[in-house]
C-alpha cells in the first residue's frame, strides 16, 4: 500500500516543479535553481519526518519520486522553451546547430537524483 508520504512528496514535487519552471523563465541572474532544489528538499525531508513509522526504503522512495516530479516538469518546460525559440531563430533566419544532451547527462542526473533523495531520507529519520 502506497503511503500518505508518498502523495504529500508528488504534491510537493508538483508545487517545486512550477518553483523551478518559474525560476527558469524570470530568473536573470545566474542558477537561481539551486536554492529552489534546496526548498524541494527541505520541504521533503520536513514532511516526511512527519511520517513516524515509515521505513527508510520508503521515505527514499517517496523523497525521490518528489525530486523526479519536480525535475520532469521543469526539464518539460525547458524542452518547450528551446523548442520555441528555436523556431523564432529558424524564423529570423539565424542558423543554429544540432543542439543535444551529452551522454552523460542522463546518468549523472539520476545519480543526484537519488543521491539528494537518500540526504532527505536519512535526515527525515
Amino acid at each position: 500500500m502506497i503511503s500518505f508520504a508518498f502523495f504529500q512528496a508528488i504534491v510537493i514535487g508538483v508545487f517545486g516543479g512550477a518553483g523551478l519552471v518559474l525560476t527558469q523563465l524570470y530568473s536573470r541572474r545566474g542558477p537561481l535553481i539551486y536554492p529552489v532544489y534546496a526548498a524541494i528538499l527541505i520541504a521533503l525531508a520536513l514532511s516526511l519526518a512527519h511520517a513516524g513509522s515509515v521505513s527508510f526504503g520508503a521515505r527514499f522512495v517517496a523523497a525521490l519520486a518528489g525530486m523526479v516530479v519536480s525535475t520532469a516538469i521543469s526539464m518539460a518546460a525547458v524542452i518547450i522553451a528551446s523548442r520555441r525559440r528555436r523556431r523564432a531563430y529558424v524564423t529570423a533566419g539565424i542558423t543554429m546547430g544540432p543542439g543535444h544532451m551529452p551522454w552523460w547527462a542522463g546518468p549523472l542526473l539520476l545519480t543526484l537524483l537519488v543521491t539528494a533523495s537518500a540526504g532527505a531520507a536519512f535526515v527525515s529519520m
